[in-house]
């Protein structure tokens, strides 16, 4: 049986065929939030948890829309660039709309305990996905992509009752079919290689639409709550190459030739929670504000459907010709329904004001993205003419709920915003953020896994993200009725990338190789983010 015809049946027996819904993936899309809001919002540095009285605290705090005695009308937008300029032909700088709210403030009298009742409306971007990652490692020590693919052969690999050879994944099965690598009578092996180039294009955002309520009571004690419902727009185009030391049909290896593997894929989708906030006034004279806010895990349910090609120097006999590309394409249905629900988070706010002059703030949030869980909906149907019900169930996916446990961790956020009103109508701000890394050290895409996301990928590829430091300035303008901001934001950050993991190389079956135990450098990524943003209000 030749390979063709063995990736044939691999592939028409798979349901689907797309980049896996893993732990990176996820958290990458539903994680932690980005700074966006409004132009005076980010330019404190989100620290308003306490201070209130800005349309994008709905999402922070929702008491603090408690504290407008107006109502309220605000939207933004912004300019956003990436610091890398490695853009394969990419524009990095794109525009942003992030923000469109208004607050309606009802007054109930100055001598009833319950002064105000108002309600909130805010569209604002939590994350924006554009962005082109470009990773290059001149020096892979010998390892390559397919010696991952072996390796997984290796240990999922099976021959049906007729015979046909089913590989972990159709991308693996497709690739098995490309030659890209082989077998003999101890197993599956790879060719290693000299290098690697990865490209990553992402476009899209991470939507919030906010419902709040909110309460003054005595002008001390402010209540809220948040409905918050998300919508998640995705879209990925990635290109890896490799050059590896595959031998031609002479047995000559070709140290200028390689293959590509290119994915697109697009996921959209849905999620809601809640958020409940307070905040305190401890001392009935005193301008000083202490804030809590807890918010429910958001409760996503995503689709997705990717495609895959590999671009191979070698035809489905496994012969080779100079400048040639044979293309292998996955030509399944590609698309997948599952279900992301993220952890709890906690926030603590503490705000002080200086004769209307000064306003200070503080904020903390803990969230423990271990606690982030994968399921798969199951649907049932009973007709029985007429009589008819269905039932909607959640099948966990238990292997990679465990890998989460093991790759991600809690992480530590701190806000601190400063306001100085600088005229009766102009004030400047500034702010920092700081959030400790998402991942463990040490962690890795584990794909040898029992996962059905895992049967299903298109891809080896994963980042490790460090530290968030982000640095904000602003200005602005309150006139009576009209009000306008405008902030600067600098994001930095730093990844290690790897195109495939390594862990293969520890095992007593590669020791042959004389590569046993070699471990693959990662590839130092910028994240680095420029964002300006404006704000245009009205008051009445």
């Amino acid at each position: 049986m030749n390979k063709k015809y063995m990736s044939a049946l691999v592939l028409g027996g798979m349901a689907v065929s797309l980049q896996a819904q893993d732990t990176y993936l996820n958290e990458r899309l539903t994680g932690t939030s980005d700074l966006i809001g409004t132009a005076r919002y980010v330019g404190m540095g989100g620290a308003m948890g306490a201070l209130g009285a800005d349309i994008s605290v709905m999402s922070a705090n929702p008491a603090g829309i408690g504290m407008f005695r107006k109502t309220n009308l605000a939207g933004t937008v912004s300019l956003l660039t990436q610091a890398d300029r490695q853009s394969s032909g990419e524009s990095l700088t794109r525009f942003s709309f992030d923000n469109l709210g208004t607050v309606i403030s009802i007054p109930l009298g100055t001598t009833q305990n319950l002064r105000f009742i108002n309600f909130g409306f805010n569209y604002q971007k939590k994350a924006n996905y554009n962005h082109v990652l470009t990773a290059l490692n001149p020096n892979t020590k010998g390892l390559s992509q397919t010696d991952q693919m072996a390796d997984l052969s290796n240990a999922w690999a099976y021959e049906d009752e007729d015979g046909n050879t089913n590989f972990p994944s159709g991308l693996i099965g497709n690739a098995f079919n490309a030659w890209l690598f082989d077998r003999d009578e101890a197993g599956y092996f790879g060719y290693g290689a000299q290098s690697n180039a990865f490209t990553r294009v992402t476009r899209g955002s991470l939507q919030g639409f906010d419902f709040n309520m909110s309460f003054n009571v005595r002008d001390r004690f402010y209540f809220g709550a948040t409905v918050g419902i998300d919508r998640v727009d995705y879209e990925s185009h990635t290109l890896y190459n490799e050059v590896n030391n595959r031998p031609d049909e002479n047995g000559v290896t070709m140290h200028d030739e390689g293959y590509n593997l290119h994915t697109s894929q697009d996921i959209s989708g849905y999620g809601y929670n809640v958020k409940f906030g307070t905040i305190i006034r401890p001392l009935e004279d005193s301008p000083f504000r202490l804030g809590l806010t807890i918010e429910t895990p958001t409760f996503y349910h995503l689709e997705s459907s990717a495609y895959y090609m590999i671009d191979s120097p070698f035809d489905g006999d496994g012969n080779y010709t100079p400048g040639v590309w044979n293309q292998y394409r996955d030509n399944s249905d590609n698309y997948l329904e599952y279900e992301v629900r993220t952890p709890w988070k906690f926030r603590l706010s503490a705000g002080h004001t200086v004769s209307n002059l000064l306003a200070l703030g503080a904020e903390y949030e803990y969230a423990d993205y271990s606690f982030t869980r994968m399921s798969y909906p199951n649907y049932n149907w009973y007709d029985g003419y007429w009589e008819s019900y269905w039932e909607k169930t959640s099948d966990k996916d238990h292997e990679m709920n465990r890998l989460t446990d093991r790759t991600l961790q809690g992480v530590h956020s701190l806000k601190l915003g400063m306001e100085v009103r600088l005229t009766d109508n102009i004030s400047a701000r500034t702010g920092y953020n700081y959030s400790s890394k998402v991942y463990k050290k040490n962690a890795r895409l584990d794909q040898n896994i029992d996962s059905y996301a895992m049967g299903v990928a298109t891809g080896t590829d994963y980042m490790n993200t460090g530290d968030v430091n982000i640095f904000t300035f602003g200005l602005g303008y309150r006139g009576k009725h009209f009000f306008a901001d405008v902030a600067y934001k600098y994001r930095h950050q730093h990844a290690d990338f790897y195109a495939f993991d390594d862990s293969f190389s520890s095992k007593a079956d590669f020791a042959e190789t004389g590569l046993a135990g070699v471990k693959l450098d990662p590839v130092d990524v910028n994240l680095d983010r420029h964002q300006v943003f404006f704000t245009l209000g009205y008051k009445f």
